[in-house]
């Protein structure tokens, strides 16, 4: 026999497995005969009437059309060039038409075509078919994809992944005919590993792993191939797929030199199988040459043969590997991962941690009784500290300075103990000295104080979310006192509560500012100095210089750095007697207007930081009435207002109230005048308005969403920041759960659009014409039938005949409000009911046809009745039942064979009286036969109360659109 590449698939007998030895290292198919018998093994006939006939067909070609580079399968698959060839067929790179014509940036796919020999084994090509789809459905980035399997004509091809590079017995043979160092082969090995372990996980069984069949990328990345002739494992896959149908194990597909004991006498796939073959390649790329010298497995068991040894292994890994390739599965790893984890080199720790395992210990057990200690000794630090933050402690910390020193005391560790395991301790500790300082409540107003606690947070880095919200509290808090004694400052100044000790005095309420506030701007109250001044001035005057000292001393407590008083004491130290001369120095008019615009000024900053917008207000107005009325609406005075307003706007809308925040701003534009920024917030705030009351409403017209989204987008563009406040503010109230306005805007429910059919009485030209004209309700559902009268500009449609009998059964079986009749013919006019029915009979035709009905007014009846000049009431029916009206009453058909008017109008006259309304009351016209020719007229009237009459029925008239 001629001597074959060691890793080329041929398909032979299964005698040659043994026999031939040139061959060992190609994958061998048995014939199906040979398989029927084999242990284990499923049958062929397994396959058989279960729809495979199109592959057993191709099975029966003697020859397959010959593909080779050029060809173009399924007009599709463009052979450029061979990548191999093998005895299961040759491997082509082919490009995929359909991915050039996306423009794909990888359009190559490397595709196999099986030879003529393989086709001829029928279940072979099921079983191909079968495990490419199971390849599939494995992902994994050492595993070559698999995408089809497919025929074309009398070829059978698969398409695969293309994978640049070489396979790996080409590697072995090359670069590592001596072997392959570890460290550079494990990557390759791990890659190996894991692709079989993926496919194990899913159930699939390689059961022709070989060197040959692993592809390594130019990167050095392993990838394994030839799933096609996997078979499936007993690993947890259903026993429901196709596995019972058709299983490959069947044809005896293998390489002998990689196959395991098992696979050789037949049995059943297992994952053992691919350990066996993965431990032979890990041999031969570690070492250059296969363990067992490519004798299989049954041979290398019987000659007694050894693994050679593997360079750079240590036991753990050479043991691990020979555990790989033990010759029966009861003594082989028992997982891929077994043997992974047996071979993965161990790291210096890994080696080394028996020996420092012991060492360890003792060296732990030496510091263990010191570490103890030490630890009881820092839990009691750390607990007497977090006992003296308690509540009620006799020895408990009372201000900052003892918490630092208690803190400082304490190493490290200590202290991050404290400040970690006591978080909630410390952060109340805090909260409660902080009340020792600012409790506006109960008269505590050291604001510094609490300044320094929160100092103390800072120092601690502790988590605080009590103290924190505390903090923003006795901000607002602050600037809410500061705005109520500047309040109460302005009200003693007026009052001339200069030099009192009340607490409605000056002096007590400077004393109150600062303590809150020492470098406040209210305590430099320039209109203050100015009436210190002028009271010093006034008792200079009356020349009771006691009074003089007293207010001149209280007046230098208040304003110690005062130029002004100085001067005054300056003034009168010569001599008291010359103190009248110097009243002259009292403040100017000019001075005290200044004065009194700083101090408005200064009042109107605390209203502004308070949030007291009617201060503010106040306080602007008086400052504009001090300036002589000037208009500015960009000084710091509107500036300070215009806040003011904003931030009550954005309060109201916090609040959810739109409509009060435009007013905000509508008040601020009257009273401070235009301004960008008010203009741009009253825009913000009225689209707001719009939007969330379209919101609320069932349904919005297109052309008020249109106008929500143009406004909504010139906000958006003009003013982003504003609209990105202001949704801000709205989501703070929940009012806004998608999140911005365009949001509410695109959940607007449009009115539906109402498509109006034609009114089947409005054509031209059917007024006068006597042609009839209905409205139809439903399928085979019709209204009375209509004439349309010209009636001037504006026609109307009118009931050809009085009702009918038939035309309220009608009603009567839609709306079930009304017995239907019986015994009365259904063409008989309907009479004896009230004009109560007749309009709810009206309503109910309005409903369903969407047109208007009514009874008609009289004007309208003597129109409709006289048709014109030449139609009267001579040619009515006004004749007695001899002249056969009365016959015609009675019969069925009397609505289609009465008298008709010109304008196609049945009987206006001579059978029954007909209502009509005039105004808000009813009349009757028309007269009946029994009325005699003397009452039978189109002019004859009667007044009606619209109760029931034994001669009285109806027409209807309906608008016409």
């Amino acid at each position: 026999m001629s001597q074959h590449d060691d890793d080329e698939t041929r398909v032979v007998p299964l005698r040659a497995v043994t026999a031939s030895v040139d061959q060992d290292d190609a994958t061998v198919v048995k014939p199906l005969h040979a398989a029927a018998g084999g242990e284990g093994t499923a049958t062929g006939s397994s396959s058989l009437g279960t729809g495979e006939g199109g592959w057993r067909r191709i099975a029966d070609l003697a020859q397959g059309e010959r593909i080779a580079v050029g060809s173009l399968l399924k007009g599709r698959f463009l052979m450029e060039r061979e990548l191999g060839r093998g005895g299961m067929g040759v491997v082509y790179l082919a490009r995929d038409e359909r991915k050039v014509e996306a423009r794909d940036r990888d359009p190559y796919v490397a595709v196999k075509v099986l030879n003529d020999e393989f086709r001829k084994h029928p279940d072979a090509l099921v079983a191909l078919q079968r495990e490419a789809r199971r390849a599939q459905q494995v992902a994994n980035d050492h595993i070559v994809r698999v995408y089809d399997f497919d025929k074309d004509g009398t070829n059978v091809f698969m398409t695969m992944e293309y994978v640049e590079g070489s396979d790996l017995r080409s590697l072995i043979r090359g670069k590592a005919r001596d072997g392959m160092r570890f460290d550079e082969a494990w990557p390759l090995i791990e890659g190996m590993g894991d692709a079989l372990r993926r496919a194990h996980a899913a159930g699939i069984v390689h059961s022709d792993f070989k060197p040959g069949n692993v592809m390594v990328t130019l990167r050095g990345v392993a990838k394994v191939f030839d799933f096609g002739i996997a078979r499936a494992g007993k690993l947890g896959v259903d026993a429901g797929d196709d596995r019972t149908v058709f299983d490959a194990g069947s044809l005896g597909a293998m390489t002998p030199a990689y196959a395991s004991l098992e696979m050789l006498q037949g049995k059943p796939p297992s994952p053992s199988d691919d350990i066996y073959a993965f431990g032979c390649v890990v041999f031969e790329l570690l070492t250059g040459r296969h363990p067992f010298d490519k004798d299989n497995a049954e041979e290398a068991m019987n000659a007694g043969k050894r693994p050679p040894p593997a360079p750079g292994l240590d036991k753990r890994q050479y043991k691990a590997l020979c555990d790989s390739i033990a010759f029966t599965a009861d003594k082989r790893s028992p997982d891929i991962a077994v043997v992974l984890a047996g071979l993965r080199k161990r790291r210096w720790r890994e080696r080394a941690t028996p020996w420092l395992v012991t060492a360890g210990l003792v060296l732990a057990l030496s510091v263990a009784a010191a570490w103890v200690a030490t630890m009881q000794a820092e839990r009691r630090h750390v607990a007497e500290t977090l006992r003296r933050l308690a509540p009620g402690q006799a020895d408990g910390f009372r201000d900052e300075d003892q918490v630092r020193a208690a803190l400082a005391a304490l190493d490290g560790d200590e202290r991050r103990r404290v400040v970690v395991d006591g978080a909630d301790a410390i952060d109340a500790f805090l909260v409660r000295l902080v009340a020792t300082h600012w409790d506006p409540a109960h008269g505590r107003l050291d604001y510094p104080g609490a300044m320094e606690t929160f100092r103390l947070r800072a120092d601690l880095k502790t988590f605080a979310p009590k103290l924190d919200r505390r903090r923003e509290e006795i901000g607002r808090e602050r600037d809410a006192a500061l705005n109520r004694l500047d309040t109460s400052l302005s009200q003693a100044i007026l009052a001339g509560h200069l030099f009192g000790d009340g607490a409605d005095e000056v002096p007590a309420i400077l004393g109150q500012i600062r303590k809150i506030d020492p470098d406040s701007r209210l305590l430099v109250n320039p209109e203050l100095e100015l009436k210190l001044d002028q009271a010093v001035g006034d008792a200079i005057a009356s020349g009771d210089m006691t009074e003089v000292a007293k207010r001149l001393s209280i007046a230098h407590r208040l304003y110690p750095s005062s130029t002004r008083l100085a001067a005054r004491s300056v003034a009168l130290a010569p001599a008291s007697s010359q103190a009248p001369a110097v009243a002259s120095s009292a403040a100017t008019a000019p001075d005290l207007s200044h004065a009194e615009h700083e101090a408005r000024l200064e009042s109107l900053r605390r209203a502004t930081a308070a949030n007291d917008l009617d201060k503010a207000i106040e306080s602007f107005q008086q400052l504009r009435q001090i300036d002589g009325g000037r208009v500015d609406t960009n000084d710091e005075a509107a500036n300070l207002l215009t806040q003011a307003f904003l931030e009550a706007a954005r309060e109201a809308c916090r609040a959810s109230h739109w409509k009060e925040a435009a007013g905000r701003i509508d008040s601020a534009l009257a009273i401070i005048g235009e301004r960008d920024d008010l203009r741009r917030a009253l825009t913000r705030y009225d689209l707001a308005t719009a939007v969330m009351t379209a919101a609320k409403a069932p349904v919005v017209s297109a052309a008020d969403q249109d106008d929500l989204r143009r406004r909504l987008a010139a906000v958006k563009e003009g003013d982003p920041a504003g609209l990105k406040d202001l949704e801000a503010a709205m989501a703070a109230s929940n009012a806004l759960p998608e999140g911005s306005l365009e949001a509410v805007v695109k959940t607007l429910r449009s009115a539906p659009v109402v498509v109006t059919p034609p009114d089947p009485c409005g054509r031209r030209g059917l007024a006068g014409t006597a042609r009839e004209c209905f409205d139809t309700f439903a399928v085979g559902s019709y209204g009375p039938a209509l004439v349309v009268v010209p009636f001037g500009r504006k026609p109307f449609a009118m009931t050809r005949t009085e009702i009918t009998v038939g035309n309220l059964d009608q009603f009567c079986r839609a709306a079930r409000t009304c017995a239907v009749s019986r015994g009365i013919a259904a063409g008989e006019p309907a009479r004896s009911i009230p004009v109560a029915f007749a309009q709810r009979y009206a309503t109910w035709l309005s409903q369903v046809s969407g047109h208007t009905y009514r009874l008609p007014t009289d004007e309208e009846w003597k129109f409709a009745a006289h048709a014109n000049a030449a139609w009267d009431s001579k040619d009515g029916n006004c004749g007695a039942p001899s002249s056969g009206i009365g016959r015609l009453l009675k019969s069925p058909e009397f609505s289609t064979k009465g008298i008709a008017n010109p304008w196609g109008l049945v009987d206006m006259t001579g059978g029954v009286w007909e209502w009509v309304t005039k105004g808000t009351a009813f009349a009757i016209r028309g007269g009946s036969y029994r009325s005699g020719p003397d009452a039978c007229s189109v002019d004859t009237v009667r007044p009606s109360d619209g109760s029931a009459e034994r001669d009285v029925g109806f027409r209807l008239v309906r608008d016409i659109r």
